[in-house]
C-alpha cells in the first residue's frame, strides 16, 4: 500500500533541515531549523490534499475526512520533528513521515473508509531545550498551564511561552488547544526503538506493551568556595565531592530495582576555577520505570540519599521537580490487531516495553485505544549522531501502520 520510494525520498529531504556537517542533526524546538522543517511538511500536506490546522502552541494536524461518516472520531497517528542537540535523523521524524505516507497511501488507494484519518505533529517533544519532554502532547491533554510555560526556560533564559510567541503562535489561548476525551477512536505512533532488543533478536517490528515514565529533577548542591591550597581537607564544604557521592549512589540505588533506570545527565560546577573549591553544583536527574510503584519507590530512595549525603558533608541543597509522569500500559486490542495484520504481511514481530517516553503516553483518554510500533535502530543507538536504521524495517513498520489504520478506520 505505501510508496516506499516516496517515503524514503521525502524523509531524506526533511532531514536536510538542521543536518550537521558530518552526520546527525540539531533541530531544537522553535528554532529556525524547526521552522524550515515545518514549512516543508506543510507543503507536503497541502500537496497531498489534506486539510491542515495549527493550534495556538504549534501542534500541527493534517486530516483526511472524505469518508462515509466524517463526524465519527478519527484514527490518529503522530510523532514529532524536533531533535536533541547532535542527535539522529530518525527519532520522531520517521514516525511523522511514516504517518503522512500511511494516510496518503490510504487516500490514494481509493478504498472506502468509514472514519477520518488525522496526522498529529507534536511540538517540542524533546526535553533538551526546556528540560521538559512531550510539551505539545501534555498541553492537549490538559497537563500544562500557561504559568508552567512561562516557568520553563532554556539556557538563554527564554521561556517556552516566549519561544512560542516568537514563533508567531498564541500560547495565551492555550485552553483552545485541549482535546476532549474520545476525540479519537485510536492513536498510533511509529518510532525507532532507541534500544538494542529488536536488533539482537533480528526482529523488524516491535509492538509496544507499555511506556516507562520519567521523574526529573534539577538539584542544586551548595557548599562553600575556599582556596584549594589553604583549606585543610577536614574543613571543606566541597559541593562537587558531595555531588559525586550523590551520583554514585543514584546509580547504586537504580541497580537494586529490576526495571528502573536513573541517570545524572549533566553537572554544572561553580565557580569552575582550578584552584577554588566548588561552591555549587547543579545536577540534572532522570529517573524512569515501566512500573509505577517501583518508580515511586526509587524516587523516594534517591531523595533520602540526597538528604543524608548533604547532611554528612555539611552542604545545603535545593531540589526542583521538572517532570513527574506516570507509566502507561498500551491497549491489548491494538496489539492483537497489529499482530494479525503483521501475520498477513508476513512480518515478524515482538511485543516489548518502551524505556523511553513518547507523546503516545499522553493520548490515553483523548483516544480510546493507543498503540505503538517500533523498528530497530543500529546497535540500539539513539539521541546520537550515529543513530541509524535499515530502511527495509522502516518500510515494514510503515506498511503495518497503514494496514492497521485502514482496519481501524472501518470499525
Amino acid at each position: 500500500m505505501i510508496n516506499t520510494k516516496r517515503l524514503k525520498e521525502e524523509f531524506q529531504e526533511i532531514s536536510r533541515f538542521g543536518a550537521l556537517k558530518d552526520k546527525g542533526i540539531t533541530r531544537l524546538a522553535f528554532s529556525n531549523e524547526d521552522k524550515d522543517a515545518r514549512e516543508y511538511l506543510i507543503k507536503l500536506i497541502k500537496q497531498s490534499g489534506l486539510k491542515i490546522k495549527i493550534d495556538n502552541v504549534g501542534n500541527m494536524y493534517a486530516r483526511f475526512d472524505d469518508v462515509k461518516e466524517p463526524n465519527l472520531s478519527a484514527i490518529s497517528v503522530g510523532s514529532h520533528i524536533d531533535s536533541v542537540p547532535n542527535g539522529g535523523f530518525y527519532d520522531g521524524t520517521l514516525g511523522v513521515m511514516s504517518g503522512l505516507e500511511a494516510i496518503r497511501s490510504i487516500k490514494e488507494s481509493g478504498l472506502e473508509l468509514k472514519r477520518p484519518l488525522e496526522l498529529i505533529v507534536f511540538v517540542c517533544e524533546e526535553s533538551s531545550r526546556f528540560k521538559m519532554a512531550t510539551i505539545g502532547s501534555k498541553i492537549i491533554s490538559s497537563k500544562l498551564d500557561i504559568a508552567k510555560l512561562k516557568d520553563l526556560k532554556d539556557d538563554n533564559g527564554i521561556s517556552v511561552f516566549d519561544a512560542m510567541k516568537n514563533f508567531n503562535l498564541n500560547p495565551e489561548n492555550l485552553q483552545e488547544c485541549i482535546l476532549k476525551n474520545g476525540t479519537y477512536l485510536a492513536y498510533l505512533e511509529l518510532h525507532i526503538e532507541q534500544g538494542p532488543v529488536l536488533e539482537r533478536h533480528n526482529i523488524p517490528v516491535g509492538l509496544v506493551s507499555g511506556i516507562a515514565a520519567p521523574i526529573r529533577y534539577e538539584l542544586k548542591v551548595k557548599g562553600k568556595a575556599d582556596h584549594s591550597g589553604a583549606t585543610p581537607m577536614n574543613m571543606r564544604k566541597d559541593a562537587l565531592v558531595c555531588s559525586s557521592e550523590i551520583i554514585l549512589n543514584i546509580e547504586k540505588l537504580a541497580k537494586t530495582h529490576k526495571t528502573s533506570v536513573a541517570t545524572v545527565g549533566y553537572v554544572k560546577t561553580s565557580p569552575g576555577v582550578l584552584n577554588v573549591i566548588p561552591q555549587e553544583c547543579v545536577l540534572g536527574i532522570d529517573i524512569r520505570d515501566i512500573d509505577s510503584l517501583q518508580l515511586q519507590k526509587l524516587d523516594s530512595e534517591i531523595y533520602n540519599c540526597i538528604v543524608e549525603i548533604c547532611k554528612n558533608r555539611a552542604c545545603d541543597f535545593e531540589l526542583l521537580q521538572l517532570t513527574k509522569d506516570t507509566p502507561v500500559v498500551l491497549d491489548e486490542k491494538i496489539i492483537k490487531l497489529m499482530k494479525e495484520q503483521a501475520e498477513k504481511l508476513k512480518i515478524k514481530t515482538l511485543v516489548l516495553p518502551s524505556g523511553a517516553g513518547h507523546d503516545a503516553m499522553h493520548m490515553k483518554g483523548i483516544a480510546y485505544f493507543v498503540g505503538m510500533i517500533f523498528i530497530p535502530c543500529k546497535d540500539g543507538i539513539s539521541h546520537n549522531v550515529n543513530e541509524d536504521i535499515n530502511f527495509d524495517d522502516a518500510f515494514k513498520g510503515a506498511e503495518l501502520l497503514a494496514k492497521t489504520m485502514f482496519s481501524l478506520a472501518n470499525l
